[in-house]
């Protein structure tokens, strides 16, 4: 972080001495690979896509957070969600956030997050097609994410299966021990991280709401025992709805759990680690652990510093022989799981 400071001071003191021009300026900005973060990024093209379908993004967040995060990601991602909306703990009319009636520490994120999905679908249920649910240190890329919700495998099944897409985990076994006596009813539990956070339908978000009063939805009391996104994945289990595989046809991951910069560290994904450039999917939709400075240079890197004379940095082509998107659907939702 010091490093990026000291560039940017540079570059700072490059523009009020000698008066550098906005390419040259750009030219400088481009070539800084904040956080060792370019190798994944260079790996992902931002899709061209219409703007069908509506998606919703309600992001959670704490006051505190307001000036910093939360207004990063309505300077960046944010803007080109249909609507953006943060969950918070105060209301905050200039920014677009809206205070819960639900604890906002970090021993009670179910009790926050049923909050969350209740109310978003309660005001905001007939006007869009899909929901984001995000933390305020993700990083979406709504272009790459329209272009998945718009591929046959996802339409094929968005109104007739309770959907939720992101980046699969499995359940310690120790917690599958505890939460789970009989096998029969759940032999495996898998759940979408929320950090990098995951796209719900509308079957999905109507089915956990009417879920959450039901004993298997751990209540309030027990809100602070399991993280939300372990939570929610128990409770829609007995609704009928498990996390899809959302890998590409490489087996390369859409949705990342970390940061661009340990885009090749291990992790406990489903379907074991992939490594350097099969880390990520061409297509790749978000990332977690994504601080504000970070978050900005993601924003340059995708969507300044491609333009036509930065041909190095332009997107890179497509694989050769790559099986069209279309025969996706073709494939076992479990063919990438261990």
């Amino acid at each position: 972080m010091r490093s990026v400071v000291a560039l940017l001071a540079v570059v700072a003191w490059l523009t009020l001495a000698h008066g550098i021009s906005p390419k040259e300026l750009r030219d400088v900005l481009c070539s800084i690979d904040v956080d060792e973060s370019n190798a994944a990024l260079d790996l992902v093209r931002v899709a061209r896509v219409a703007q069908a379908p509506r998606i919703l993004c309600f992001v959670n967040t704490i006051s505190p957070h307001h000036a910093t995060k939360a207004q990063t990601i309505k300077d960046t991602w944010g803007k080109r969600c249909d609507k953006l909306v943060f969950l918070s703990n105060a209301t905050d009319v200039a920014l677009g956030a809206v205070a819960l009636v639900a604890p906002s520490d970090h021993d009670h994120l179910w009790q926050k997050h049923k909050a969350s999905i209740a109310y978003i679908w309660e005001h905001f249920r007939h006007e869009y097609d899909w929901f984001y649910k995000a933390d305020d240190d993700a990083y979406v890329i709504l272009e790459n994410l329209r272009a998945y919700l718009r591929s046959p495998e996802i339409v094929m099944q968005q109104d007739v299966e309770p959907l939720q897409l992101g980046h699969r985990f499995r359940v310690s076994r120790d917690l599958m021990e505890y939460y789970v006596q009989d096998k029969a009813i759940l032999r495996e539990w898998l759940f979408n991280s929320g950090g990098p956070g995951y796209a719900m339908n509308k079957l999905y978000m109507q089915r956990a709401v009417e879920s959450f009063p039901e004993p298997h939805c751990f209540s309030d009391e027990y809100s602070d025992m399991v993280p939300d996104d372990v939570a929610i994945s128990f409770c829609m289990a007995f609704a009928g709805a498990s996390p899809t595989n959302t890998r590409d046809l490489h087996g390369r991951e859409r949705w990342h759990a970390n940061n661009p910069r340990t885009f090749n560290d291990f992790h406990r994904g489903i379907g074991g680690v992939q490594w350097r450039e099969e880390c990520c999917s061409s297509e790749s939709i978000a990332f977690h652990y994504v601080e504000p400075y970070l978050m900005h240079h993601i924003e340059r890197q995708l969507y300044e510093c491609r333009a036509a004379e930065y041909p190095t940095l332009a997107p890179a082509p497509p694989l050769p022989n790559e099986p069209p998107s279309n025969l996706q659907h073709l494939l076992d939702n479990g063919v990438y799981s261990v």
